[in-house]
């Protein structure tokens, strides 16, 4: 484990006590968890943005549970069932301390220490809540290539491979979370306002070789908000905690497919799904990756089956950016040092605009 490196990940915090902070700092903490065997898909982030007395700290809380591991009586033809929450709370004296990390609104908190972890969600209106004890395993990785759309600045740093612990509820349906689940986890901090010039593609995938082996990979695409134009592109590729091989820029072929038709998706905040109501679109289908140098080579083949939309407000102005997040099934092929790996699992990606 590169402590250090760890250590400076955490460091990105914006200013918790300036009352002349800017309000269009951000930064936020993101943990996304797979368990394999069941197909168990969660993400949580909670990210702080403005200053004191005039920012706020938002949840957003998304589950994708396969509908035969739920009590609740759902339509069968639906193998799998998405629930989620996102809402703000209005940032005030007493929620943030910065030295250690500790987070503390209504029915949330978040401490980090060095590689420990602790984040504790209970949303009553949904029905959602976790308990997670978490220590960073994988090698830690600060981002300093910045994007060169919209009026800011994103730096981030990631650690894709945590040792966990706890208990995910989904209303009267309750799922240990221990050492098989994967769990990443991943910092973002920056200047800039959600409707601006910008975009992302971002996902990370987790697969299991037959001999038990996996194979972690991290996408980052920095795009303007049509996608028409991107910054430099990459894929971090782990096995087991270990980078191992990082794909960028000319070596990568990232092709997104669509729905044929437009669909009304499940949208959060509840707010904003009522603001957009009309708005259908098409979604993320499926999604193929190809990347080769001289040595070494990757396939991934995706098949997306859950998704789900965040609308994300500036807070200075009404302009607004869609956050597509989508996961699903992936498969993997590298060809690593002379080695060919197979592995199959599942995939959490977004896709903003």
């Amino acid at each position: 484990m590169d402590e250090l490196t760890l250590a400076n990940i955490e460091q990105l915090r914006i200013p918790t006590d300036d009352q002349a902070s800017p309000v269009d700092w951000k930064d936020w903490y993101h943990f996304i968890l797979m368990e394999p065997k069941s197909g168990v898909r969660v993400l949580v982030n909670l990210t702080l943005s403005g200053r004191l007395t005039r920012g706020e700290l938002q949840l957003s809380f998304i589950a994708t549970i396969p509908t035969e591991l739920l009590t609740a009586e759902l339509p069968l033809e639906n193998p799998l069932a998405t629930f989620g929450t996102a809402y703000p709370q209005r940032w005030v004296g007493g929620m943030v301390s910065r030295e250690p990390l500790w987070l503390q609104g209504q029915n949330v908190s978040l401490e980090i220490d060095g590689r420990q972890s602790l984040l504790e969600v209970q949303d009553e209106g949904s029905g959602l809540a976790i308990a997670l004890l978490s220590e960073a395993e994988a090698t830690p990785l600060l981002i300093t290539e910045d994007s060169p759309f919209g009026s800011g600045f994103i730096g981030w740093g990631l650690v894709p491979g945590l040792r966990v612990g706890g208990e995910l509820s989904v209303g009267d349906t309750k799922f240990p979370i221990h050492q098989d689940w994967f769990c990443y986890h991943d910092r973002n901090f920056g200047r800039f306002r959600w409707g601006e010039d910008i975009g992302w593609e971002w996902f990370v995938a987790f697969a299991t070789c037959a001999d038990g082996r996996t194979l972690t990979l991290v996408l980052d695409r920095r795009t303007n908000k049509d996608h028409s134009q991107w910054g430099l592109s990459y894929i971090f590729v782990y096995l087991g905690n270990r980078l191992r091989k990082i794909f960028l820029g000319p070596t990568l072929v990232i092709d997104w497919e669509w729905s044929a038709t437009t669909v009304l998706p499940m949208r959060l905040p509840g707010i904003m799904a009522s603001v957009f109501s009309h708005r259908s679109l098409p979604m993320p289908e499926s999604l193929r990756v190809e990347a080769a140098d001289e040595r070494d080579s990757l396939s991934v083949s995706v098949n997306f089956d859950s998704a789900m939309e965040l609308v994300v407000p500036d807070n200075r102005s009404r302009q607004y950016s869609f956050i597509e997040e989508v996961s699903g099934n992936v498969e993997v092929k590298l060809l690593l040092d002379g080695e060919m790996l197979h592995g199959r699992g599942l995939i959490y990606a977004e896709y903003v605009i």
